[in-house]
């Protein structure tokens, strides 16, 4: 009997700690804010899908971290737009500790690209902001507005020995409605 109560008593005692109420103390509070508007502004058909065609370099190109290569320009047009100011937003994978990059794939190492507004600032990948690549459209009565993105991209080094091999890379991009 007693090797019998050396069980039940534990096992009564675990059930009844387990059905007494928790703690709980509320420590702070989240507020989420936000607006639901008209579709704002469109991405120009021909600028929704596009290919920056960065070129060939040789390795010798890139003698240290933070070499670069040549910038090839590009644009992304909108249309139909309300007034207001928009952003642009690029998501990509981005090579560890190099948040200013999209990494590549295909082989070459120690490289990403880069990509700029047109006055040289580094437009940041997967990460909101104010400016770069921001653009204002006035007011134009009923009529919509339009406007430009001008961009570059090209590659830079962010290792000092960079490895020879295809370097492509991806982004999609998000048009913010400021």
């Amino acid at each position: 009997m007693k090797s019998l109560s050396k069980v039940i008593l534990p096992l009564a005692g675990l059930m009844i700690a387990g059905s007494l109420p928790t703690a709980n103390a509320a420590n702070g509070t989240v507020s989420f804010t936000g607006e639901i508007v008209q579709s704002t502004c469109s991405v120009v058909s021909g600028d929704q899908s596009k290919t920056v065609v960065l070129g060939k370099y040789p390795t010798s190109a890139f003698p240290k971290t933070g070499a670069t290569s040549g910038a090839k320009a590009f644009t992304i047009s909108l249309e139909k737009c309300e007034a207001g100011d928009y952003s642009l937003r690029f998501d990509g994978n981005t090579p560890t500790g190099n948040p200013d990059l999209l990494a590549v794939t295909g082989g070459a190492r120690g490289v990403g690209v880069e990509i700029l507004d047109n006055n040289s600032a580094i437009v940041p990948i997967t990460q909101d902001v104010a400016a770069p690549a921001t653009v204002s459209i006035a007011a134009t009565g009923t009529s919509p507005g339009a406007a430009t993105f001008n961009l570059r991209a090209r590659y830079r080094s962010f290792q000092d020995v960079v490895t020879a091999g295809q370097a492509n890379s991806n982004a999609t991009f998000t048009i913010q409605y400021k």
